[in-house]
């Protein structure tokens, strides 16, 4: 194949709206690799034993070829080799049921996971929204609260799309760039929110914040309070792929915007200080963010 081929992985079939909204907005038309938006067909826990049945031996291309039938059409005539960057994007989903009983607990799959795919040139590279992909529509205007509350109860999760949609224009319109661009600054208010602090730079982003970090942090969260923060996977990425300048085009670091932070950043500085007691987080992100 003359272009590369750069693989987006969706949970459901639905979910493939934001990556094809995400791909018309920032790479279709500006780039000469080919990109394929397609669906697992199933969850984290689900693709966490179909790569266990062979010791994550087998590359999850073939896993799709062989479990998943439209990856059959989408793939035809795509070998390995042809493809140079995997992105997969899943849903946190800490009450889903058929998580197999014996061997790890869900937490450690997850982080096998996370180590499994972290590098997008190689096995893939794994985002997680919190608690779930409606997270990246879950907003209101310029201020990071969310129409579900910005902490969801584990018992409430279930109901998270119904909770995130309800009343939330959003929800029911195609993501254009103006939308976009509130969702990248509604990711970057929340991370303010989730570390308790009143700026991050792109420095201390680059350099602290990961996909195994994130979840690390919103272990902690709901261990503490019993409840996931909410938080989409797609600025995440966003943001990991186009750099320092993206970043700063992007994000408001004005006072206006931190004012419109939801106050919850008491709850979530308590969490991080026990998970973080030897280190001065707030000196090192003031630091970093003046340079």
């Amino acid at each position: 194949m003359a272009n590369p081929v750069k693989l987006f992985i969706v949970e459901g079939e639905r979910d493939c709206r934001y990556t094809e909204e995400l791909l018309k907005c920032f790479f279709k038309g500006k780039y000469t690799a080919k990109f394929i938006s397609l669906s697992a067909n199933q969850n984290l826990y689900m693709l966490y034993d179909k790569l266990a049945e062979d010791n994550f031996e087998t590359d999850i291309v073939e896993v799709l070829r062989e479990n998943v039938d439209t990856a059959i059409e989408e793939l035809n005539g795509i070998t390995k080799q042809d493809i140079s960057e995997v992105y997969l994007f899943f849903d946190y989903d800490p009450q889903q049921k058929n998580i197999r009983s014996g061997g790890e607990s869900a937490e450690e799959r997850i982080r096998l996971l996370l180590s499994t795919f972290d590098n997008e040139t190689e096995n893939g590279r794994l985002y997680l929204s919190y608690p779930m992909v409606e997270a990246v529509y879950d907003y209101r205007g310029d201020g990071c609260k969310a129409f579900s509350d910005c902490f969801v109860p584990i018992g409430e999760i279930g109901h998270y799309k119904e909770l995130s949609g309800k009343d939330n224009p959003i929800a029911s319109q195609n993501l254009k760039i103006n939308h976009w661009r509130e969702i990248l600054n509604t990711f970057y208010l929340r991370l303010t929110c989730l570390l308790g602090v009143e700026d991050i730079g792109y420095s201390f982003y680059r350099n602290r914040i990961s996909p195994q970090e994130l979840f690390e942090i919103e272990k902690n969260v709901m261990d503490n309070t019993k409840s996931v923060f909410v938080l989409s996977a797609f600025p995440e990425f966003l943001f990991d792929y186009f750099k320092e300048d993206f970043w700063r085009t992007m994000v408001r670091r004005k006072k206006k915007a931190l004012k419109n932070r939801n106050d919850c950043s008491e709850v979530a500085l308590k969490i991080l200080t026990e998970r973080q007691k030897t280190e001065d987080l707030t000196k090192t992100l003031v630091r970093e963010s003046s340079r």
